[in-house]
């Protein structure tokens, strides 16, 4: 019974991650960012020059179309949140990369947003309280940039596969688990949406404050937080690397402090980001030297 399950959940992942729906997936994604970088750019003109027919509409979309930028950018994220998830089963180490890609992005969204409060021809230091998060968030943004890169330079050469016993078994874990990680983002990604929704609604638009985000990425780091542990125990079945162990390990701490930075106001966010990309990058470039020069030889 299990090794049915185990059978019709790989081949079913096989189908999700084919190439040819990975570009039907993409091509969907690139036509509802475009069509909603669209719509909110005519969501916008309206604004300016046309009466708002609902009241509340007035106040929540803005007047500087640098705003639109914003709603592309959050559909392309889903998108790699979802390439974040197929690439458990293939790589631990490429799904944390994707982690580390992700809140890059989000950071660079930010600025974008922050961006859109200022005044079309307000770019001097009059706001300060709009200035100085969009200044952090870019510094912020292109040091996990480079961090980022030098993750991907470390692993460029695989290694320490071999140290897995019976690998096709736990490829077809990992598969498993990254099904349910699919169904639990799809029911997050409803659920936060008319949460959204309710909030654009009821927000009251007078106080000046901005509206509320509604933590969907938090509670989705969370939810990698413990799938991440449970591919960390199930290895335990299928290695007795203790160095690989460590790494995959340590790559849980660098979920934890991503969803920690969520927690928490700029600029301790970006501390956590870039403290995660960074213990990430050594923990990789120790576990690459560990294999390298500790492995026995064959006299």
């Amino acid at each position: 019974m299990l090794v049915d399950l185990f059978d019709r959940s790989e081949s079913f992942f096989d189908k999700l991650n084919s190439t040819k729906n990975l570009v039907s997936v993409e091509k969907i994604g690139v036509l509802l960012a475009v069509t909603a970088f669209l719509g909110h750019l005519g969501m916008i003109a309206w604004n300016r020059n046309l009466p708002i027919l609902i009241p509340f509409m007035e106040d929540l979309i803005s007047k500087n179309y640098l705003s639109a930028i914003y709603t592309p950018f959050s559909i392309l994220l889903y998108y790699e949140v979802y390439l974040l998830i197929l690439a458990i089963p293939n790589s631990i180490t490429k799904a944390i990369g994707k982690q580390f890609e992700i809140i890059s992005l989000i950071i660079i969204r930010d600025v974008f947003k922050d961006l859109s409060y200022l005044g079309e021809n307000s770019f001097d230091m009059a706001h300060p309280d709009i200035l100085y998060p969009v200044m952090i968030d870019m510094v912020g943004a292109l040091i996990m940039f480079l961090l980022v890169g030098i993750f991907y330079h470390l692993n460029r050469n695989k290694i320490g596969l071999q140290q897995v016993k019976s690998l096709a078994k736990f490829v077809k874990f990992k598969k498993l688990i990254s099904l349910l990680l699919t169904v639990i983002f799809l029911a997050l990604s409803i659920f936060h949406f008319f949460d959204w929704i309710n909030i654009l609604i009821t927000h009251d638009y007078t106080t000046g404050k901005r509206v509320a985000e509604t933590g969907f990425y938090q509670q989705l780091f969370t939810v990698i937080i413990f799938a991440d542990i449970f591919i960390l125990i199930i290895s335990f079945m299928y290695s007795d690397s203790y160095e690989l162990t460590f790494r995959n390990a340590g790559y849980v701490i660098s979920t934890l402090l991503i969803r920690f930075g969520f927690a928490v106001e700029k600029p301790l966010d970006l501390m956590f980001f870039i403290t995660a990309i960074a213990f990430g990058v050594l923990l990789l470039l120790i576990y690459r030297y560990f294999v390298k020069y500790t492995q026995p030889t064959n006299n």
